[in-house]
């Protein structure tokens, strides 16, 4: 009987070890994207510059372009299984020459150059299956610079 008990602990232990370890490995994964995803709509999002200003040497983005290019990549990356039928939303933070660059300190830029900031959001169902632990949103934030 002792070796029966000892057994089943002992089975009931490695098999929370291996749900556990399944749901980070899920976890890292969804983060690692989520910061992909990030960085391609930071990245795209500098691209919309005002033409007229830019010939004056200013270099000021277009803000509804930028927002429409983060609304289709989210729209475009929901579709794909790793979001577990979660709900992706993003902010976005431009800073040119136009808008001023009050606040840019708060993510580590230290010159005062244009910069895209993009945060996405993920809500959706607990991603661990264990009842200890629960984990329902994920935060994501990335930062493309303006670089001469």
């Amino acid at each position: 009987m002792k070796t029966f008990l000892t057994f089943l602990g002992l089975l009931v232990v490695c098999l929370s070890l291996l749900c556990f370890t399944s749901d980070m490995d899920r976890y890292a994964k969804l983060q690692t994207h989520m910061k992909a995803l990030a960085e391609d709509c930071a990245a795209g999002s500098v691209l919309f510059t005002d033409e007229e200003s830019y010939s004056q040497g200013l270099v000021v983005f277009r803000e509804a372009d930028a927002e429409d290019y983060v609304r289709f990549m989210l729209g475009k990356a929901q579709g794909e299984p790793l979001y577990l039928k979660g709900h992706l939303t993003a902010e976005l933070r431009l800073f040119d020459d136009e808008k001023g660059y009050d606040g840019l300190i708060a993510y580590h830029v230290k010159q005062m150059r244009p910069c895209s900031v993009v945060t996405l959001f993920w809500e959706g169902p607990d991603l661990f299956r264990l009842p200890f632990f629960g984990l329902t949103h994920a935060k994501r934030t990335a930062v493309y610079e303006w670089v001469d």
